[in-house]
């Protein structure tokens, strides 16, 4: 029986999180013949490759070894090899449920789209999808848990490699496969727990996320992803001026959105905005 869905997983010097990543995907209660598994080293030093030769798995495994180009690379390298109709995109610290390839699967079966998992931190905080009008909106797409038809992946050319950076790939394809009009949904049984605690709380990989959401908006020279991502200079003139007073009403998240703010307009300045809009 050929694969249905090809499961993509890119690693970088994390073995530990890969057994357990590896170990859930054991556990699916999708029969192992309907999926394969693609994980891409990329750049891994730590015993990962020498681990997965001697890996024997249930399920169909391909390895591939990346030169350390990042998760955008990887995935792309993995998406080429896969053989499943659906992609499900699953980071190494990220651990499915046992029943979610199922569902994806099924959710795939009864009309393609990008399907976009539940997903909650190890220390139980719960992540939200972004909604809009009462549907899912692409800005919701991860590497941690979505699904979407290979096909649809490919015709877009994947992952865009320009970044250099933590930080908004997962958002950048999400644009371009919403454009093609391809449907958003969420779907909250199919349910992954991700390693350690939300990002909201780690300053640099914000700086980061604002200086990629920059870099995207020069890529597609598009103003309305500079205010989706909320980097328009209008925008971030505003925030400047606002932030100060009404920081408090962030609570928690207001660190985070200081640092991304200083992120994009450190990346603004560093170089003109470009005049071609669309």
């Amino acid at each position: 029986m050929a694969a249905e869905v090809s499961v993509i997983v890119p690693t970088h010097n994390r073995l530990e999180l890969l057994r357990r990543k590896l170990a859930a995907l054991e556990a699916q209660t999708l029969e192992p013949e309907r999926f394969e598994v693609v994980v891409v080293a990329d750049g891994c030093t730590d015993g990962t490759l020498d681990w997965l030769k001697a890996y024997r798995p249930p399920f169909a495994l391909t390895v591939l070894e990346t030169p350390g180009k990042g998760p955008a690379y990887a995935r792309n390298r993995g998406a080429e090899v896969a053989s499943g109709r659906v992609l499900y995109l699953s980071d190494d610290d990220t651990f499915p449920a046992p029943q979610t390839l199922q569902h994806h699967l099924e959710a795939q079966t009864r009309r393609p789209g990008v399907y976009v998992g539940g997903l909650a931190w190890e220390d139980g905080t719960v992540w939200r999808p972004a909604v809009r009008w009462g549907r899912v909106h692409w800005a919701s797409l991860n590497g941690a848990n979505t699904s979407l038809p290979l096909a649809a992946f490919r015709a877009v050319g994947g992952f865009w490699e320009g970044f250099d950076g933590y930080g908004v790939e997962d958002l950048e394809l999400g644009f371009r496969l919403a454009r093609t009009g391809l449907r958003f949904a969420y779907l909250p049984e199919a349910r992954a727990v991700h390693a350690g605690r939300p990002s909201l709380l780690n300053l640099e990989k914000a700086r980061s996320a604002g200086r990629q959401a920059v870099r995207a908006v020069r890529h597609h020279q598009s103003a309305a992803l500079a205010v989706e991502l909320g980097v328009h200079p209008a925008l971030l003139w505003i925030k400047r001026i606002l932030f100060g007073p009404f920081a408090p009403l962030l609570g928690a998240r207001s660190a985070y959105e200081r640092a991304y703010l200083e992120g994009a307009w450190a990346a603004w300045r560093a170089e003109p905005q470009p005049r071609e809009r669309r």
